[in-house]
């Protein structure tokens, strides 16, 4: 188990990037779908941002800098399935900036889970 804390923009950035990926079956796609559910804006947040897309871009107003922000608990195989997704999806290098240590931490949390689990 693991606490990300996102602000609104990688919330959004992460929504869509999941919501891109393609699952090879519905089965596998299941964990993604539980991740879309844990990160997705809620319809207040949406309605309080104006939150919309226009020319298949994403455009918000935030009410404030910290608006939006949301600890999000992910299961072991959400958390392993988003640094995957992460990693081999194409991206901006000024995203690098909070990708790469977002899932630096999801795979050292991982790492010390295993070593404190061993008998």
């Amino acid at each position: 188990m693991q606490n990300l804390d996102l602000k609104f923009f990688q919330r959004v950035y992460l929504w869509n990037l999941i919501g891109s990926h393609t699952a090879p079956s519905l089965k596998e796609a299941a964990v993604f779908l539980r991740i879309i559910e844990k990160i997705r804006l809620t319809d207040a947040e949406q309605r309080e941002t104006e939150f919309g897309a226009v020319n298949e871009r994403y455009l918000w107003k935030s009410p404030s800098p910290e608006y939006g922000g949301k600890t999000v608990e992910l299961e072991d195989e959400e958390a392993k399935a988003l640094a995957a997704v992460i990693e081999a999806a194409p991206l901006r290098v000024n995203d690098a900036v909070w990708l790469e240590p977002l899932v630096k931490q999801i795979t050292e949390t991982a790492s010390l889970e295993k070593i404190w689990q061993k008998p």
